[in-house]
């Protein structure tokens, strides 16, 4: 069983590959799971995300038509801003301001790890996904004990993802004065990279992804508390559950 998963300042939820299943937890550390069937894709929209280059677009707007519009209407804009004004120096500058922005994201994810309660609860309920999906993948038994020793690193974070942007983003920031245009096309190279299977064991990408593990470790996740594991733990029992079912 395929699982992800995604943290929220109350909860996670766990994905599988036909069903969803999350938990909520309030201030006293009462929690609620509830689960849903995912809705199948057909053939055509299950081949995208099989097809090199597409999948990286279709991962990125499934299910997001805001998300998808507003590129749409950005990209376009860019179009004809450029159009009209060819100034390679703003578009320099616009680079230098991304790496900018990078390391002051950096900065202040660090700084709301360390002081921010909000913050703080959202890298916790990270690290117990993290760990509980850990286990899933390597056939660990979901223990409290066995999933507490689990690393909180995990290959398909987002975080791994968006090194290899950046990454792109900074090699091509010269190639063309469209910088919407660029952080799409970089987004395509890096999901590239980050979906090759295996790919932190590849010498060249090994760097990389060892920066964002480090990022993980360091950054956006935290040791979780023995409710949130058993919460997590749960959740993806439910999910295991529903999936064994529907193949029987």
């Amino acid at each position: 069983m395929s699982i992800g998963g995604n943290s929220t300042n109350d909860g996670i939820s766990f994905i599988s590959d036909n069903y969803t299943a999350k938990f909520i937890m309030d201030k006293n550390n009462h929690y609620k799971i509830s689960t849903s069937k995912r809705i199948q894709m057909d053939g055509i929209r299950n081949r995208m995300k099989d097809i090199p280059l597409i999948k990286g677009l279709y991962t990125l707007f499934e299910g997001k038509p805001v998300m998808a519009a507003g590129v749409l209407i950005t990209v376009s804009s860019d179009i004809l801003l450029q159009l009209n004004k060819h100034n390679e120096q703003s578009d320099a500058i616009f680079a230098a301001l991304i790496i900018v922005a990078v390391a002051a994201f950096i900065l202040i994810a660090y700084i709301f790890k360390k002081t921010i309660y909000k913050f703080k609860n959202v890298w916790m309920f990270h690290g117990a996904e993290h760990k509980t999906i850990y286990a899933c993948e390597n056939n660990i038994e979901l223990t409290l004990e066995n999933v507490r020793k689990c690393p909180r690193i995990a290959k398909r974070c987002g975080t791994n993802l968006v090194v290899f942007l950046v990454l792109f983003y900074i090699v091509i920031a010269f190639l063309t004065n469209y910088a919407s245009i660029k952080l799409v096309v970089s987004f395509v190279l890096a999901y590239e990279l980050f979906d090759i299977e295996n790919g932190d064991e590849i010498p060249f990408l090994k760097m990389f992804f060892k920066f964002g593990y480090w990022c993980q470790q360091n950054l956006f996740t935290r040791e979780p508390s023995d409710i949130q594991l058993i919460a997590s733990i749960e959740t993806v029992k439910e999910l295991q559950k529903l999936e064994s079912e529907s193949e029987s």
